[in-house]
This record gives C-alpha cells, sequence and structure tokens, in this order.
C-alpha cells in the first residue's frame, strides 16, 4: 500500500541538520539492528523513520544518513519486506517517499511465530526419525516453541488491542496465516 501524503502549501524545504542526540539514536539504532543481522543501514535508516513525521525520499534519506541512493535503495526493498517501511507519495512529486510502518511491530510477531513453527518442525521431523525418536533434548525444544508460539499469539493480541486504542491508530487485521494459528490454539 502506497500512502498518499498531501503537501502542504509551503515548498518542501532541505532536511535540518539533525541534533547530536538524533544522531546518537540513529547510529545506536544502526548498531542494535546490526547485531539482529540486519545492515547496520537498514537499523540507521529505521532510527531516522523513526524520528520524523513526514515521509522521507530517497535522497532525503541518504543525505541526512551520509550514505550512497544506492545504500539506501538496496535497504529500503528489504525493510519494506520485513513490514517496517511502507512507500509513501506526495501528489506531483515523482520521487520515491518513505515512511516507518507501526502495523510492522504484529509482522515482527508473525516473523517471531514462524520462526518458532519452522525450529518446531525441524525438532517434530527429527523425532519421527527411529534413531531420533526418544531424544529428550528434541522433545523439550518442540515444547519449547509450542510455549513460546502461545506467548506469542497472546502478546499479539494484546498488542492489537493495544494498538487500536491510541488516538489516530488502526490496528492492522491479522494476516489468514496468523488468524489460522490463533484458531488452532484454541
Amino acid at each position: 500500500m502506497v500512502r498518499d501524503f498531501r503537501a502542504p502549501g509551503v515548498p518542501r524545504m532541505p532536511q535540518d541538520e539533525l541534533s547530536a542526540e538524533e544522531e546518537r539514536f540513529i547510529e545506536s539504532m544502526g548498531l542494535f539492528f546490526e547485531r539482529q543481522g540486519v545492515p547496520r543501514i537498514g537499523g540507521r535508516i529505521l532510527g531516522l523513520l523513526l524520528l520524523t513525521e513526514k515521509p522521507l525520499a530517497l535522497g532525503e534519506l541518504a543525505e541526512q544518513l551520509r550514505v550512497s541512493p544506492a545504500s539506501v535503495s538496496t535497504n529500503i526493498r528489504q525493510l519494506q519486506a520485513s513490514g517496517l517501511v511502507d512507500p509513501a507519495s506526495i501528489p506531483g512529486d515523482r520521487r520515491h517517499y518513505y515512511v516507518f510502518n507501526s502495523a510492522g511491530w504484529d509482522h515482527r510477531l508473525e516473523l517471531a511465530t514462524s520462526s518458532m513453527d519452522a525450529l518446531a518442525g525441524l525438532c517434530q521431523d527429527a523425532l519421527a526419525m527411529p534413531a531420533l525418536r526418544n531424544r529428550h533434548k528434541l522433545q523439550e525444544a518442540v515444547e519449547f516453541c509450542d510455549f513460546y508460539r502461545q506467548e506469542l499469539a497472546g502478546a499479539a493480541e494484546r498488542w492489537r488491542a493495544r494498538f487500536t486504542r491510541k488516538p489516530g491508530t488502526q490496528a492492522p487485521s491479522p494476516s489468514p496465516s496468523a488468524r489460522s494459528r490463533r484458531n488452532t490454539l484454541r
């Protein structure tokens, strides 16, 4: 979904310089996401988008972060795939703009659930093999995955309820896969 942002009657001005606090936050986000396996620039882009209220063009992101537009473009695609960044448009402006997608938090919960499903499946497949059938650590891993999945389902429900109560926000509807997982847990 491309968001449409109406430009006010005032022409867009170049971005102001970032404050020292903003730069520290952006760099901290880069390092945090780098530890999570995301390129540092991806975390820095997320940090900048979390701080701004308006859509930013690729060139603006590159300028503010002092990186190449090609690097921003590559990482924006990955961030869109993760659900944390959405494209945006401004009528009359042909540039590509991007905004932080708050509904992406729900997507992150779904990814964690999918990860637990995959791990449980691997362990269950191993337990189905005659030579590995009685491995207690494998069974414990399956039980942990089931527990974690149930906890994540509850957390996702609480997050959606909390998200809908905030003025100006709307909870994302659960994906079909999340709805089917929730129904199987009941």
